[in-house]
């Protein structure tokens, strides 16, 4: 990993956030011309995630020198940052603004529709096609999506009456393919997007073995610059796994903690989860996040401790809502005999808050 300066300059401190492959030992060196390099400082037994540096060179150039890999996967940084005077700095740009303060709701869906439309599609987009995660379910074009009349969306998981029928076309390819189930998933990318404040929703999730509803947020430049995913974000306030019907789990993903190595908590009680609704929040602005159930604290995220010990913080941009009632996958496992269906993931409201 190399950074040029513009010009040469006094360099006095670098921070090197690892991602899972780290070098075990590495350099820093700098140098004034990009061929010859000079060695500032020497590491021989580091642990990756985030080591702030205090070095004594200059150059215009700045360079990390992996000389023993910690794994078998080469040396992966996802940020290199580096300070001093001189040079030819960029000046970073200011962080989004923050929410106000109370918070003011500056967008909402109360699914208060009549029995059987459909979700406002200047509010929501389906999602369509087979899930990820090796998930067993079609997503439909809102098929299986519908107001009940009584203030809720219902998002439908169903099992086919023949399984591995074929499943709705699929509008993107036009063409269609076999499934076992069908549900939904809604997002509101390309309607509304947003930068911090407290998003909530009151919802009664789905519960039989094998269904996975959740309620979370995605980076917009997953779709705005087609970034991949776990670098654009992912902040998961709801996830909830049939086989375990009194849990569920909030989560943070980015590049140096992803899947089941994720920043979360889960959070029990002594009953059903499906059983009544709930209220799922989180609270985020640029120094952490606070996630609840209820107003009950499940898990806190303060951005410094996390850049210490985990990773980068990847949360200062705009991220979309989105819903979904998912069957089967690696983590909640596919339904069994004991698995009961249709099954009905039951949505109150949504609100933002900035």
């Amino acid at each position: 990993m190399q950074v040029d300066l513009g010009a040469v300059a006094a360099v006095t401190q670098v921070t090197l956030n690892w991602e899972a492959a780290y070098a075990r030992a590495f350099q820093i060196q700098v140098s004034g011309n990009g061929a010859n390099w000079t060695t500032i400082h020497s590491a021989t037994a580091a642990t990756g995630g985030t080591q702030t540096l205090t070095v004594s060179g200059s150059g215009r150039y700045v360079r990390m020198y992996g000389t023993q890999r910690a794994t078998a996967y080469g040396y992966s940084l996802w940020e290199f940052q580096v300070y001093g005077t001189g040079g030819a700095p960029i000046t970073p740009p200011p962080l989004p603004p923050a929410p106000a303060d109370p918070p003011r709701l500056v967008w909402s869906d109360e699914f208060n529709g009549a029995a059987g439309s459909r979700p406002d599609a200047a509010k929501w987009r389906p999602e369509t096609g087979p899930g990820v995660n090796n998930e067993l379910q079609y997503y439909t074009d809102n098929a299986n999506a519908a107001m009940d009349g009584g203030g809720n969306l219902v998002m439908e998981a169903r099992r086919q009456v023949t399984p591995g029928s074929a499943c709705p076309p699929d509008p993107l390819s036009g063409g269609s393919t076999t499934c076992q189930y069908t549900s939904s998933r809604l997002n509101t990318y390309g309607r509304f997007s947003f930068t911090y404040g407290r998003v909530e929703a009151r919802i009664k999730v789905s519960g039989t073995r094998g269904l996975w509803p959740a309620f979370w947020l995605l980076g917009a430049d997953f779709f705005d610059q087609a970034r991949p995913w776990p670098y654009v974000g992912e902040i998961d306030i709801m996830e909830h796994i049939g086989k375990e019907p009194s849990t569920v789990y909030s989560t943070i993903h980015a590049p140096a903690y992803f899947g089941a190595g994720g920043f979360g908590s889960p959070y029990t009680i002594s009953g059903d989860f499906a059983a009544v609704f709930h209220v799922f929040a989180v609270d985020w602005n640029s120094k952490g996040m606070r996630f609840t159930v209820d107003g009950n604290v499940v898990h806190q995220v303060d951005r410094a401790q996390l850049e210490a010990t985990r990773g980068p913080w990847v949360f200062d941009h705009p991220f979309f809502v989105i819903l979904n009632n998912a069957v089967g996958g690696d983590w909640p496992g596919p339904p069994d005999a004991t698995s009961v269906f249709p099954q009905r993931m039951l949505v109150d409201y949504v609100r933002v808050y900035r």
